[in-house]
C-alpha cells in the first residue's frame, strides 16, 4: 500500500516539475512518465485485497451463478 502512495506522489511531483521545463520534447517525456507513475500508484491503491472499490476483491467475492 505504501508503494502506491509513493508512486502517486512521485507522479504528481513530476507533473509539477514538467511545468518548469521549456522544451516540448523533454516536457512531453516528463509528463508521460508522471502520468504513468501516478496511474500505477492509483492502481496499486485500488487493487489491495481489502478494497471494496473493485468487484471481486475483499471479503465478499462475486461468483458466476
Amino acid at each position: 500500500m505504501m508503494l502506491g502512495w509513493v508512486l502517486l506522489a512521485a507522479g504528481l511531483v513530476l507533473l509539477l516539475l514538467a511545468q518548469r521545463i521549456r522544451g516540448s520534447a523533454p516536457r512531453g517525456l516528463t509528463q508521460g512518465a508522471a502520468v504513468l507513475l501516478a496511474v500505477l500508484g492509483a492502481l496499486l491503491l485500488l487493487r489491495r485485497p481489502g478494497s471494496a472499490l473493485l468487484p471481486g476483491h475483499g471479503p465478499r467475492r462475486w461468483h458466476q451463478p
